[in-house]
């Protein structure tokens, strides 16, 4: 379900956070149901487990995980507005980013429609 581009200039752990945002948000991961452990996570991917603990800080601060100790990694029963709010940030961050680097607002908007449409399944 997870992949990861090792050639992404996207940080790993950051691949990995969105992924599991966007199963919680398809309800692959359901309230309160278990995430897999750090260190089977890491098996699963092939990636360092430091990586994966980074990325399941980072979700827990953001509230959309918990932590029971000695139990587990859990989806938090999160408010969709943050997970919202956050993918909000993301694409202005990425639309000002774009704006800065010189594309036309034409072109932004082309990309916009076909990713909606879900006609460009290219993460370029």
């Amino acid at each position: 379900m997870i992949t990861i581009d090792t050639r992404s200039r996207v940080p790993i752990y950051t691949q990995l956070e969105k992924q599991i945002v966007k199963l919680i948000n398809l309800g692959i991961y359901e309230i309160d149901s278990p995430l897999p452990s750090v260190r089977s996570m890491a098996c699963e991917l092939g990636i360092n487990p430091n990586t994966v603990a980074k990325a399941y800080k980072g979700l827990e601060q953001q509230g959309v995980i918990y932590t029971v100790t000695g139990k587990g990694i859990f989806v938090n029963s999160t408010d969709m507005t943050k997970i919202h709010k956050l993918a909000i940030k993301t694409v202005k961050n990425a639309l000002i980013d774009a704006r800065n680097s010189g594309i036309e607002k034409s072109t932004i908007s082309e990309i916009v429609n076909k990713v909606w449409e879900g006609a460009d399944n290219d993460s370029n």
